[in-house]
């Protein structure tokens, strides 16, 4: 049987499509993913959890040529601004017919990024919106 575990505990739950867990300064309101143990900008230790839009604009993004440790060429990564005000660097979903557009709306996903031996490793991706091309 495969067990399924996650890339890194406490990043995000699967449960309603998916979610981000990101923590947000008590004192100046600087919003972290992933979750920072105090914030970098004033030293607040008081931290607070938040959980991320699962929609936001592609900021940026690249298609890898080469193959990596765990991604076989050709396959996308790029930066998503969520409303929230930071950027996370995630996997894109990648179809044969996908063109990337900077702006484009994309939204959440929780999938199966790799597998190692009977561990299906389970991450987040975003993919474009419907429409959003």
């Amino acid at each position: 049987m495969i067990e399924r575990v996650p890339v890194r505990e406490g990043l995000f739950e699967e449960a309603d499509g998916g979610r981000l867990y990101a923590n947000r300064c008590a004192s100046c309101g600087r919003v972290y993913f992933p979750q920072a143990p105090f914030c970098f900008d004033c030293l607040e230790k008081e931290m607070k959890e938040v959980i991320l839009s699962r929609r936001g604009r592609l900021y940026s993004y690249t298609i890898g040529r080469m193959a990596s440790t765990h991604f076989q060429p050709p396959y996308a990564v790029g930066l998503i601004d969520l409303p929230e005000g930071v950027r996370v660097f995630a996997p894109l979903v990648m179809t044969e017919d996908e063109t990337y557009r900077i702006g484009m709306d994309m939204e959440l996903m929780i999938d199966e990024l790799w597998q190692e031996d009977d561990r299906q490793i389970m991450g987040y991706r975003f993919k474009a919106v419907a429409g959003s091309r």
